[in-house]
């Protein structure tokens, strides 16, 4: 690699970012080291990167060529590779494809660009490098050329953010009909986020139609709105490449920017150097903070647990130490101070006063030997007189012990239950019952025998007995507070147990504690040290040096005898519809219709034909009143309203590239109630309004009660735009009902006329439209007049949820849907969902109904262009479940604006179109109206043959007939529609089975899509529900549009059987007598069941656990982490999935025995009226020979025919 002379400037740039790349390197992170490297490499170079970002299709490759003045990229309408592409003068010719895992491949000159693109579609190919040796570019500047970011391939996207930060200057390209997406305004948000000198293009302004709009509102809506997403790029332009004379064409003014560039490399480079190497810095220390939080968490957790406002885990340590210390001491001397208090009442107890020393006396003097009471009867006296002391001593004695032991022990008992937070209520009744006994044999024994009677040996016997006693008192005390104290104990040693584990986890909180303060200053030091200048900058130069040099020279010459060659793209796919141009189905037609009526003619004068006639009628008037519907699907400016326009004929609908409130239009032919031009405009009612207006003030935390509350509401909302990217389009909508409140707030919910103008303004305008449910516009033109009303719906992308099912029952009921993309737009998630729902239930109608459309196929360069885009869509189509697609690309542009109408290609499809009207469709009902007639004229054809016969024959047939009709009658009364039901049943329950394992299927795409890292960047809560919201979302509207298919599928089923069932019922009938005939039945239909989007009820704090999966953006998205959280979302709506399930399993069921039974009643009551009349006829015809001329002259004239 040559060395280049760099400035001062350059110089110490230079050291900067090797100092940053030595130091990601140092602390492990090897995100910002890949960056550093690709920014070393730019500075040592000293090249200039000029970036193109933006649509894949905006025009970005053909800008690079204007740019430099040559055809050096190829342009394409669909996306080619996920990669960079980069150019830049060389030496000699050459492109050079980069690989994650193998040796770059070098296409040496002369090479075909289109085999290096088939390279790329490879995902682990990284970028391209193209050298020109003939490159109109200064030397060391590189056009960066990047994926379309609106792709829906992940690739794409993450190759495009992985390498704007190299960039100078980033040109982001928009195509003219998709600016103001919300894609566009998140991602340029996020690119001046990181402080890129950015330059916003409008390209392919030659598509505006200033009859539609004029160019300066258009111009300023677009400024308006990137003012509004506080969007300010470095300029803003409009251009067009194909037009350069057009008088709003900017594009002079982003050459003269370019040229700055190249004239000035030095003062680009210095100011976008220093703005990365900060971007660098920041990236890294969110990096760092990152990690610091990976790691602080559990740390901060643990310490968490034991901090408390008043104190922290060093105060809780002490604490709970002094608390172990004290509870230790307690057990120690657990009970003691009781029982010193007990002894204290002991010894305080005074239980011999004179009173009771002198009954003690008494007692002791009864107790000698020469004790004696009277003279007669003396021995019996003594021993009661004995007695009376013994029994006066005692209870004075029990009075004494109660006074002066038990009441204080009871006392002292209360204190125990009070100061040891004992179970009271256990013990208390014990406390209070309390007692000192001791038995009177105790006075008896304790007097020693041959003891004499004195003051001292009483004193001495009752300081024995008070001994005594005391001692049965301290026995009944330890009696009673033995159990309180275990209990105490068993506490006690309980708390200790907790104090040690607390203390044990304390003592590792402490240490997490020490810890944290470590990794806080460890952490702080590496922020400190980032731009701190490690001294080995020049060594890790040398080292970059010399493996530049050498990956320069470790590459595989790719060779062509080795690969297949490109292989063209097969444009075979995309078969020609064949259609008969001729007007076979409407001569058909008129013949049928003029055979029915001329037979309606001959029968309706005779009674007999009465039936026939009234069902030939209704034949005819379908045949000749048939009115079509037909539901016209697309995304936000896919280009529906110019292609109804186009099929009308003339501008009805206005067309507008900036997005519109979604309402339902319906063109529809005049009547003589609403002639031509007359628009009949329903409002939302008051209800409906509150709930979209609920809905989008949710998004910033808020809710109102009624509308006039939501508008003072959205006025706050105005002042402050929420920062949030998602909630810019509901505040979108929100000002739009600000605005247009006061004009509608009391015209709510009604329906008025208006003209054609104001219909316009309603379609197109926001503060109207928002308030709009529905429009029927009666207009006259070729297209309305052969029955066709033009349902134009709101878009795929729409977000209010009622137009769900709506969309669903223009789908099923429609008699052909079209859906209408855009030639170089990618489909969005929300056509993909619209797309995967038609495919859903394409199987399910007789006729394939669906037309897919790719307008504005003016917009290619060559034929061939058109037939690679058609291919493209084919095979979105088909991998979105649509198969065998009927496809055409044409322009609504030329098609209204070119006379000839032939450049547009419109007419392939219109002649498909008209042949699915006029022969698919038709066909039915051409072929219903000829059996009816078929039937007329066997009915003739038995009336004449009845009348024919003799007397005889006529009696015998009218008793076979008799015993003919109660065998029919009694075959019909004995009919039940209970294995019908049955079958419904069983077909509910196993349509529902597998409902689940089809959107389960699809959950890990729901997943990635929801926690995808645009949005997690950071371990946000709030981010987490909000992608929560969003999955469950996803996963619960998925579940919906299955029911919904099933309904479908449910209904056809029920259709389906009664179909055969009365088939089955004709043949038995008809073994009876078998020339009865039936009329067709055709079955009703079944409204929708409302179906709404599962798990909006559920709790969502379950969901909330597996958060825990995500620490940081980094293990979440590279490691197993992200798969853990998936899983347990799973696990967690499986029994939530079944319990919808169930339940709508039964309410379908319901729905649909309840259509069986009201269908089978209509069936059996058709039959029995079918064979009443038919014998009513033939009986009659018995006696009506003077007929018999009428119906033949009626049977030579139809035949006649």
């Amino acid at each position: 690699m040559d060395n280049v002379l760099l400035s001062s400037s350059q110089e110490q740039h230079l050291e900067q970012a090797l100092t940053l790349m030595e130091r990601f390197r140092q602390h492990e992170d090897q995100e910002r080291v890949d960056k550093t490297i690709k920014l070393i490499k730019k500075i040592y170079k000293n090249e200039t990167v000029i970036a193109f970002s933006g649509h894949f299709s905006a025009g970005k490759s053909t800008m690079i060529n204007h740019l430099v003045g040559e055809e050096i990229l190829p342009s394409s309408p669909i996306p080619t590779s996920a990669n960079i592409v980069k150019v830049h003068r060389a030496e000699e010719d050459f492109a050079k494809v980069y690989s994650s895992v193998a040796r770059p491949l070098l296409f040496t000159a002369p090479y075909n660009f289109t085999t290096v693109q088939n390279y790329c579609k490879q995902g682990e190919i990284t970028e391209i490098e193209i050298g020109r040796q003939d490159l109109k570019l200064p030397d060391r500047l590189t056009i960066m050329d990047t994926p379309g970011i609106d792709s829906t391939d992940e690739a794409h996207r993450l190759s495009t953010e992985s390498a704007l930060h190299i960039a100078d200057a980033v040109f982001y390209v928009m195509d003219y009909n998709h600016v103001q997406s919300e894609l566009n305004f998140m991602y340029t948000k996020n690119l001046l986020r990181h402080d890129v000198r950015l330059y916003l293009i409008i390209n392919q302004i030659d598509k505006h139609q200033s009859n539609e709009l004029s160019f300066l509102s258009y111009k300023q809506s677009v400024l308006d709105a990137f003012t509004f997403w506080g969007i300010e790029p470095a300029g803003i332009f409009f251009t067009t490449l194909k037009q350069l004379e057009h008088t709003e064409n900017e594009f002079a003014s982003v050459k003269m920017i370019v040229r700055d560039i190249f004239s000035n490399q030095n003062e680009w480079r210095l100011a976008s150097l220093a703005s990365t190497l900060k971007k660098l810095i920041e990236e890294h220390e969110g990096w760092l903070d990152e990690k610091f939080q990976d790691k602080a968490l559990k740390l901060e957790k643990e310490i968490s647990l034991y901090t408390t406002e008043n104190e922290d885990v060093f105060q809780t340590e002490e604490r709970l130490t002094s608390e172990k210390e004290r509870i230790l001491a307690k057990l120690e001397t657990l009970g003691d101070v009781y029982l010193r208090e007990c002894e204290k009442i002991l010894q305080n107890a005074y239980l011999m006063p004179n009173e009771t020393r002198e009954l003690a006396e008494q007692f002791l003097e009864g107790k000698q030997v020469n004790f004696k009471v009277g003279l007669i009867f003396s021995k019996k006296k003594t021993e009661d007189e004995r007695k009376r002391r013994l029994e006066k001593f005692a209870t004075a004695l029990a009075k004494q012990v109660e006074s002066q032991i038990v009441w204080h022990l009871r006392q002292l008992a209360n204190t125990v239950l009070d100061e040891e937070d004992s179970n009271r209520s256990k013990w208390l009744a014990k406390a209070q019952s309390l007692q000192v006994e001791f038995p009177e044999i105790l006075l008896d024994e304790t007097v020693k025998k041959g003891a004499g009677l004195n003051s001292q040996y009483v004193l001495r016997y009752c300081e024995e007995i008070a001994e005594n006693i005391k001692r049965l008192a301290k026995k009944e005390w330890n009696l009673f507070v033995a159990p309180i104290l275990a209990d105490k104990r068993e506490m006690l040693t309980s708390e200790l147990k907790k104090l040690d584990e607390q203390i044990l986890a304390i003592t590792k909180a402490t240490e997490a504690k020490g810890k944290l303060v470590q990794l806080t200053d460890l952490y702080d030091k590496k922020k400190h040290e980032t731009t701190v200048i490690t001294g080995t900058e020049a060594n890790t130069l040398q080292k970059l040096c010399e493996q530049w040099r050498e990956d320069e020279d470790n590459f595989t010459i790719y060779q062509a005898d080795e690969q297949k060659e490109d292989v063209k793209r097969d444009v075979s796919m995309v078969d020609p519809i064949q259609v008969d141009p001729t007007p076979v189905d409407t001569l058909e037609t008129t013949q049928v219709t003029q055979q029915l009526a001329f037979a309606i003619k001959l029968f309706e004068e005779d009674q007999y034909f009465k039936r026939i006639t009234k069902q030939l009628r209704d034949k005819v008037k379908t045949l000749t009143e048939r009115n079509y519907m037909i539901a016209l699907f697309g995304a936000f400016s896919a280009g529906k309203s110019s292609f109804a326009n186009a099929l009308l004929g003339e501008v009805v609908l206005p067309v507008s590239p900036n997005p519109t409130t979604a309402a339902i239009n319906r063109i529809c032919p005049p009547t003589e109630v609403n002639p031509h031009g007359t628009a009949l405009v329903c409002l939302k009612s008051e209800k409906d309004m509150l709930v979209d207006v609920d809905k989008a003030l949710s998004y910033f935390d808020q809710t109102c009660s009624s509308l006039a509350d939501a508008y003072e509401k959205v006025l706050n909302l105005s002042l402050s735009p929420s920062q949030n990217d998602k909630e810019k389009v509901q505040l979108a909508f929100l000002k739009a009902f600000r605005k247009g409140f006061p004009d509608h707030q009391h015209q709510l919910g009604k329906t008025f006329k208006t003209d054609l103008r104001n219909f316009q303004n309603y379609v197109g305008n926001e503060a109207q439209s928002c308030f709009v449910e529905s429009i029927d516009l009666y207009y006259d033109c070729s297209f309305t007049r052969q029955g066709i009303t033009l349902v134009d719906t709101p878009g795929a992308d729409s977000i209010n949820a009622r137009h769900t099912g709506v969309a669903f029952d223009y789908i099923k009921n429609a008699d052909a849907v079209l859906f209408v993309t855009y030639y170089n737009h990618a489909f969005s998630k929300a056509d993909r969902e619209f797309l995967i729902q038609l495919g859903r239930v394409k199987d399910s109608f007789e006729l394939d109904k669906m037309f897919f459309v790719v307008n504005a196929i003016d917009l290619a360069e060559s034929q061939e262009e058109i037939e690679e885009v058609l291919t493209y869509v084919k095979e979105e189509l088909i991998q979105n479940g649509i198969r065998h697609p009927k496809l055409f690309g044409l322009s609504s542009k030329l098609a209204l604006y070119d006379k000839s109408r032939k450049a547009s290609q419109i007419g392939q499809f219109q002649t498909a179109f008209n042949q699915f009207l006029q022969h698919d469709l038709n066909q039915m009902t051409l072929q219903s109206a000829k059996l009816e007639y078929n039937r007329a004229l066997q009915f003739l054809d038995q009336l004449i043959q009845t009348a024919n016969e003799d007397q005889e024959r006529k009696n015998e047939r009218r008793k076979e007939w008799q015993q003919a009709k109660a065998g029919m009658l009694a075959v019909l009364a004995n009919a039940q529609s209970s294995v019908l039901s049955q079958q419904i049943e069983q077909e509910a329950e196993e349509l529902t089975f597998y409902v689940k394992q089809r959107v389960f299927y699809r959950f890990p795409q729901f997943f990635k899509e929801a926690f995808n890292p645009a949005v997690l960047k950071k371990n946000d809560r709030n981010l987490l529900r909000r992608c929560l919201e969003e999955l469950l979302d996803a996963v619960g509207y998925d579940f919906a549009q299955e029911m919904r298919v099933t309904s479908l599928r449910m209904e056809k089923y029920t259709q389906k059987l009664l179909t055969n069932y009365y088939s089955s019922f004709q043949r038995e009938l008809q073994n009876i007598k078998t020339d009865m005939t039936f009329a067709q039945l055709e079955w009703n239909g079944t409204t929708t069941p409302e179906f709404s989007t599962a798990f909006l009820e559920s709790d969502r704090k379950p969901f909330e656990t597996p958060f825990k999966y995500f620490r940081n953006p980094k293990t979440f998205f590279e490691q197993d982490d992200k798969k853990k959280m998936e899983e347990a979302f799973l696990a967690l709506l499986s029994p939530l999935a079944d319990e919808y399930l169930q339940q709508e399993y039964k309410r379908i069921t319901d729905v649909f025995q309840s259509y069986l039974i009201q269908e089978y009643d209509r069936l059996i009551s058709h039959v029995e009226l079918e064979i009443n009349e038919q014998f009513a006829s033939w009986v009659e015809a018995l006696e009506g020979q003077g007929n018999l001329d009428k119906w033949l002259k009626i049977q030579g004239s139809l035949t006649s025919i």
